[in-house]
């Protein structure tokens, strides 16, 4: 398989990332084949070690490359820097993260401090996803896995909205509220929520529990899923009214082409326009040049005509007075006898 190159922001092709979910979200709202990408499977992972940190694994398919699956990382550790915020990039280059054992992981103060809510991509192929997992949070085990109908998998833009959503839902790492367990937890049952066509596959119990016990979390699941349909709906309207941009732009290009085909269309008929009226100036001069000929040669032939009568008419005098000579003769032949 030729691994993708042609959607980064999920199939990372040359090291590792790692970005705070926003970040990642803008990138996808860059990267129009990235944000096409569909979420085929979720995976629900617990550290068994320390304080048993949960994540999660999302796969995703290139929409094009239908083979091609890649493995992301998402998860949420409490802040090392009080200055960090879920709308940075966390290592600002892009790099991966340092590696973070899991009993370091979430051992916050029980006060509430920012929270790092991340998502990692890196070259899926060999054994690449699997040292990351085993350097970032040693042993782990998985504990369910949510696969998503073909015809219904939610895109990789879709997941980015819902993860910002979760992250402003609550910004801060809070022990006994707002933890990886929430975090989790909430992305997942959100997930199989707004996208119900969907299978869930247990494999090991324990979800948000922390040696065998059950760690409070923020109920939260409604209220991301509202907030979802709202921030969904504006990135919807928002792509409506570029598209409508784009259809309007669409339709001036087509105008001014029309109305530049219907100039050099114009163009054309005036010219052919000239064309037969020379054409049809030129015919009546030759009809007007014939019918002068005509005339001059009836006149012609009127004056020959004309002469001709005159020539007859002078003979007939003639040959009167001739005539009237001869018997005026005759008569004085006669009276001299």
């Amino acid at each position: 398989m030729n691994y993708p190159t042609d959607a980064p922001s999920v199939f990372t092709f040359s090291g590792n990332n790692e970005n705070a979910v926003a970040q990642w979200h803008s990138l996808l709202l860059c990267d129009e084949l990235s944000s096409q990408c569909q979420l085929e499977r979720l995976v629900f992972c617990k550290c068994t070690n320390g304080k048993e940190h949960e994540f999660l694994l999302l796969h995703f398919r290139h929409p094009i490359q239908q083979d091609a699956v890649a493995i992301l990382v998402l998860d949420r550790v409490p802040s090392t820097d009080p200055t960090e915020n879920n709308n940075n990039n966390n290592n600002g280059s892009g790099s991966s993260r340092p590696v973070m054992q899991s009993s370091h992981i979430a051992s916050p103060s029980v006060s509430s401090i920012p929270a790092r809510d991340s998502i990692f991509t890196t070259r899926n192929d060999g054994s690449a996803i699997e040292s990351y997992l085993s350097r970032t949070y040693d042993q782990y085990k998985r504990l369910c896995h949510v696969d998503f109908a073909a015809s219904a998998r939610p895109l990789a833009i879709q997941v980015s909205v819902l993860l910002c959503v979760i992250s402003a839902h609550s910004s801060m790492y809070n022990l006994y509220q707002y933890q990886c367990y929430w975090y989790a937890h909430t992305v997942c049952e959100a997930l199989k929520r707004l996208f119900p066509d969907c299978h869930e596959t247990t494999e090991n119990g324990g979800r948000s529990r922390y040696l065998g016990v059950k760690i409070d979390k923020a109920d939260s699941v409604e209220a991301v899923c509202e907030e979802y349909h709202i921030q969904w709906a504006r990135i919807e309207n928002a792509a409506e009214e570029r598209r409508k941009v784009k259809v309007a732009e669409a339709q001036q290009l087509r105008m001014e082409g029309r109305t530049e085909e219907r100039a050099r269309c114009q163009v054309e008929i005036d010219q052919v326009t000239r064309q037969k009226e020379e054409e049809r100036r030129q015919k009546e001069e030759e009809r007007r040049q014939k019918e002068e000929a005509v005339r001059r040669a009836e006149e012609e032939a009127r004056q020959k005509e004309e002469e001709r009568r005159q020539k007859e008419e002078a003979v007939r005098k003639l040959e009167e007075m001739q005539a009237e000579m001869d018997r005026m003769r005759a008569q004085y032949e006669r009276q001299a006898v």
